[in-house]
């Protein structure tokens, strides 16, 4: 796995389930230090071990030719808990042990706590997971100019699934469920909503429901009146198990479309037949970024890489690119190089806009046979 260039000590996962790199309190002048801070305890731990590989690998691949600018790459860890004000701790302190970048949050408080003091010590930050439009900004809405991130935005899901059904499906009429009290249903269907109807495509129910419930047929009784060609359920694979049984239990029969929250081992996927949702990355994707990846990961850990996994390694590919398209390790030529760069990412081409938001396409998968089978990628 591990191939030196010069001999200095790289971190790397030493063999499949060892922490891939340790806290150093001396720093090699001749080592390109990255921070990657995530949750390596508490519930959350295996996102951050996720994010973790995907990052080691990268880093194993760039060291392996040669590093970045003919310098050797090392990985540190740090554990942000998935909590803002530790997230800022450990932050301040990776900056002064020597990161000169930083790889993460996982949880979106945690991605504002690293992004605040990256922005203030004047330290580049790439957010793999982190979808919070203002992980990004200032207090005052301005962009931080340090901060990118790699998953497109959940309004970006929202209304590609629109897309989808207006365009794929041809669907004149759709209804939309979401669970009350959740911002993350809220944006999607809000996006959902507006892209629909600017296809003078016809909203002719929206409703939210209680996700702590057990048994949804009364906000059901009205979409099955309706009978709307689409139904949007974006929500998370747990409670869309239960209401998309008994809406099928309940005679609704109507194509289905969901969000990313459904990706889920968990998924009932016998329910769920026919349907579609929305996803990050899918590893039946037919592209040759997508099968090396796949490859080189389950050749490494013996399973196969989750979205986590792949939008971290996508962070680390891209800020490797862009340190080698600046020639330089300094935090601003590195961020405008960013700013201007097309990267092949395997979770999709991508540019940034102005906000430091990815620009790109959003996977579209397909429920089937009890399996899920890739069907197309579309832009918001």
């Amino acid at each position: 796995m591990l191939r030196l260039v010069k001999l200095v000590f790289v971190c790397f996962a030493l063999l499949l389930f060892l922490p891939a790199c340790e806290r150093q309190n001396d720093t090699e002048s001749d080592a390109l230090i990255v921070a990657v801070i995530a949750p390596f305890s508490g519930d959350f731990e295996p996102w951050g071990n996720a994010v973790r590989d995907g990052v080691v690998l990268a880093v194993d691949g760039w060291n392996q030719r040669g590093g970045v600018l003919g310098t050797p790459v090392r990985v540190a860890l740090y554990d942000s808990a998935c909590d803002y004000t530790t997230a800022r701790g450990v932050t301040r302190t990776a900056i002064n042990e020597g990161a000169q970048f930083l790889i993460g949050a996982v949880c979106s408080v945690a991605s504002e706590g690293v992004a605040q003091v990256a922005h203030e010590l004047n330290v580049l930050q790439i957010a793999p997971t982190s979808v919070d439009p203002e992980t990004t900004l200032d207090h005052d809405g301005s962009v931080r100019p340090l901060v990118f991130r790699i998953p497109f935005l959940d309004v970006d899901q929202g209304s590609a699934a629109a897309r989808f059904a207006l365009e794929t499906l041809q669907a004149g009429t759709a209804a939309i469920l979401y669970a009350e009290n959740s911002i993350y249903g809220l944006t999607l269907a809000n996006a959902f909503e507006d892209t629909f109807t600017e296809g003078d495509g016809d909203i002719l129910v929206r409703k939210t429901y209680n996700q702590t419930t057990e048994e949804y047929y009364n906000v059901l009784e009205e979409v099955r009146a309706a009978n709307p060609a689409v139904l949007y359920l974006p929500g998370y694979y747990d409670v869309m198990n239960r209401l998309v049984s008994q809406a099928r239990a309940f005679g609704m029969f109507q194509t289905i479309i969901g969000s990313d929250g459904w990706d889920s081992p968990e998924l009932n996927f016998v329910a769920m037949d026919g349907s579609y949702f929305t996803t990050h990355y899918f590893p039946g994707e037919p592209r040759p970024e997508v099968t090396a990846w796949t490859q080189l990961y389950a050749a490494r850990y013996l399973i196969e890489p989750d979205a986590v996994a792949t939008l971290s390694y996508d962070a680390a590919n891209i800020l490797f690119t862009a340190v080698t398209a600046a020639g330089t390790t300094a935090p601003f030529p590195v961020a405008a190089t960013l700013e201007t760069l097309t990267f092949e990412a395997v979770s999709g081409q991508l540019t940034f806009d102005d906000y430091h938001n990815p620009i790109k396409s959003v996977p579209i998968v397909r429920v089937s046979n009890g399996r899920v089978t890739y069907v197309d990628r579309l832009m918001p």
